[in-house]
């Protein structure tokens, strides 16, 4: 009896858990797989790079720490240095999802980075992002922006359907 009622209580706390908000952050367990990771909720707010958002679709994300690359000479925009970030995004939802539909924003000390293509490296932008996700598997897109020489602090905002789709979560740190 004992056993049914742990079992009904965890079965209650991840419903509720299930019908948080918009978007719910959830620091990774390198243990755990990404669907696994999309049931704990923890806080929200800005994210660090690394930490797991969980939209209330089924969709999460998680943002990569970014390293430091230097662009051929064929990047686009042209660019001293390149912030590059691995963002994966995993279907929890019942349909596929397309993740051209994915919106992402970079700013660099609060101003606007642009995105840089750089096919000689492999960076080929969102744009390149066309191969449907299906439920219950997940993508990996990199992604670079263009930012100074120097060290900066870094923000992207996410939504994963769309600017004006889904609410906005906010990934930040330093690059």
């Amino acid at each position: 009896m004992k056993f049914a009622n742990s079992v009904a209580g965890l079965c209650l706390v991840l419903a509720v858990a299930g019908c948080a908000g918009p978007s719910v952050a959830v620091t990774p367990n390198e243990n755990l797989t990404v669907e696994q990771r999309a049931e704990t909720p923890s806080t929200s707010g800005a994210a660090a790079f690394g930490t797991q958002r969980v939209w209330a679709s089924g969709l999460s994300v998680v943002v990569s720490a970014p390293r430091s690359l230097a662009p051929s000479e064929t990047a686009i925009p042209p660019a001293k240095r390149t912030a590059v970030f691995t963002i994966t995004v995993y279907n929890g939802s019942k349909t596929s999802y397309r993740p051209s539909q994915l919106s992402v924003r970079a700013t660099a000390d609060g101003s606007p980075a642009a995105e840089l293509v750089d096919s000689v490296q492999g960076l080929n932008g969102l744009a390149a992002a066309v191969a449907e996700v299906p439920p219950g598997r997940d993508t990996q897109i990199q992604l670079a922006f263009a930012v100074s020489e120097l060290p900066a602090r870094m923000q992207l905002t996410i939504q994963p359907g769309g600017q004006g789709q889904d609410a906005p979560t906010v990934f930040a740190g330093q690059a």
